[in-house]
């Protein structure tokens, strides 16, 4: 369960946004529908995604497992950078306290990241993450 709250765990997941990418890009529901922990020896086998909705407002972000709130946090995004940083605060919930660091590509109701703890080197290639990041793939929720 507690990889599907690091996104974010996107968010993510997710500090004030850069306004050229602004948190607004990210706004809404998304559902998880891929998350893995790179371990190259595959010595531990992945939990499954548990919680599978993460919803951004502004610079923060609230992950759900059906209506029960797993965790809250907060993010900042640099579009500015190739490619892309964001940086996630887990404030609320399971993971409280917990920081990552990773990249992100948002390209219209999909949205790609890798990310690691914040005292380990940035991760710096979306397909090619390393040993101890997560990688997540986010759809957007229609809105209703």
């Amino acid at each position: 369960m507690r990889h599907a709250l690091i996104l974010t765990a996107l968010a993510v997941g997710f500090a004030a946004a850069d306004e050229k990418a602004g948190p607004k890009e990210f706004e809404g529901t998304w559902t998880i529908v891929e998350s893995e922990k790179v371990d190259p020896a595959k010595q531990k086998k992945d939990e499954p995604v548990v919680a599978r909705t993460v919803v951004f407002s502004g610079n923060t972000y609230t992950i759900k497992y059906g209506d029960k709130t797993v965790e809250e946090g907060k993010f900042s995004v640099d579009a500015t950078k190739s490619p892309p940083k964001i940086v996630v605060e887990a404030v609320r919930g399971e993971g409280t306290g917990t920081k990552w660091h990773g990249i992100y590509e948002l390209k219209g109701d999909s949205l790609r990241a890798v990310v690691g703890k914040i005292d380990q080197a940035p991760p710096g290639d979306l397909d090619k993450p390393t040993e101890g990041t997560r990688t997540f793939t986010l759809r957007r929720t229609p809105s209703k």
